[in-house]
């Protein structure tokens, strides 16, 4: 839940009376099944960032992934990952795109 709460205050604290409506998130389940995620992040310092595709294959059951590209974060996973999404989000606005020499 401390995930969750962090997002909900990130949400918040983006909310002028107009970002919510041109930007904001959407949280979707998906049929394969799964979640989906796409979260705007115009106005931070994650705006022109560019993160490819990771993925996490484990099995047809187990798996995850994520992008960043024009100014969205998107990120889709198995009915049990959207935790692991939205950490995988709190992580990059809270520490911004880990250089390949970090890795």
């Amino acid at each position: 839940m401390e995930t969750l709460t962090w997002l909900q205050d990130w949400y918040r604290a983006r909310c002028d009376g107009e970002w919510e409506f041109r930007e904001g998130i959407k949280l979707l389940s998906t049929s394969n099944p799964g979640w989906s995620v796409e979260i705007n992040v115009s106005d931070t310092p994650l705006e022109d960032a560019y993160l490819p595709l990771t993925k996490f294959d484990r099995s047809e059951s187990d798996w995850y992934g994520y992008f960043l590209e024009d100014a969205l974060f998107v990120g889709s996973g198995d009915p049990a990952k959207l935790e692991v999404i939205l950490r995988v989000f709190r992580n990059l606005i809270e520490n911004g795109i880990p250089s390949p020499s970090n890795a």
